[in-house]
């Protein structure tokens, strides 16, 4: 937990300059420094100390780098899921299905998974999906039953452990403000999930539902390239797994239909090039 605390404390203090300081053997703390070593050995190591987030470029030695918790890879617990579905904290996937494949609900159903397995609280960004249909999706899959049709103490406890292990994001229209749902947006509730509500598994369903503005004169294919980095950028920072979900294009349908892969997300190739993982949902 300590390697992670540098970490944690710079996106808490986001903007500002935070650094990490390392203490002479036998000694845990500045005061241990002061009381064993003196004034000047402490101020050394404080002269010393290295940004967690520094500006731009940076040329290092492996033994500068920050510290850094071991990296985890969340599974959903459950073959044949678990050669394939591997979320690594820090990382970008992308989830795509042509329309009506369930990709929506598996993920749903993965996210529980992984936040019982794993023990981790999910960040739910379900913009297509009601949140009162997500809560009964999760009330299925645990019970077999939606919410309204449990019983007054069992539907409690239930919101209980719901509450403990998910966070939803509500998009509410502000009057004379700017609601729209942009990646500034983006970046502020992914911001919140992680730091303030400790989410270490984020989901953004659909990106096609986000509301995009390239600069003046950007081609799609340019602001997706610099979006999907952004937001791994973003994962990595904040020491999150952020599951884009994203609508294949129009696709030929004569035939069998075949599974889409992140080369037939519109608009770039990016959605494949980018993630570390793309998880494509299919029935044949």
């Amino acid at each position: 937990a300590g390697e992670s605390l540098p970490r944690a404390v710079a996106n808490l203090l986001k903007g500002h300059d935070v650094r990490h300081a390392v203490w002479p053997e036998g000694c845990k703390d500045a005061n241990d420094v002061l009381v064993q070593h003196g004034e000047g050995a402490l101020a050394a190591c404080l002269n010393a100390a290295r940004r967690i987030d520094p500006p731009a470029g940076l040329i290092t030695g492996f033994s500068d780098l920050p510290p850094l918790g071991d990296r985890r890879v969340l599974r959903i617990g459950e073959q044949p899921f678990d050669w394939a579905v591997a979320l690594e904290l820090g990382a970008l996937s992308v989830w795509t299905g042509i329309p009506g494949s369930g990709k929506s609900t598996f993920l749903t159903w993965a996210m529980d998974r992984i936040s019982r397995v794993e023990s981790v609280r999910v960040g739910m960004m379900a913009f297509e999906t009601h949140p009162h249909d997500l809560r009964d999706q999760l009330s299925l899959i645990a019970t077999g039953r939606e919410f309204g049709a449990l019983d007054g103490d069992y539907r409690q406890r239930l919101a209980a452990d719901l509450d403990r292990r998910f966070r939803l994001v509500h998009h509410v229209p502000v009057q004379n403000g700017d609601d729209r749902q942009h990646l500034a947006w983006l970046e502020s509730m992914v911001w919140t999930l992680a730091v303030r509500d400790g989410c270490k598994v984020i989901v953004i369903d659909p990106w096609n539902e986000l509301e995009h503005l390239p600069e003046p004169g950007e081609t799609m294919t340019a602001y997706v390239n610099f979006a999907t980095k952004t937001i791994r950028q973003w994962a990595e920072q904040l020491d999150v797994h952020i599951a884009l979900v994203a609508h294949p294009k129009k696709m030929p349908t004569e035939g069998k239909p075949r599974p889409p892969t992140g080369y037939d997300i519109a608009d770039s190739a990016a959605f494949f090039n980018k993630p570390s993982l793309g998880v494509t949902v299919h029935q044949h």
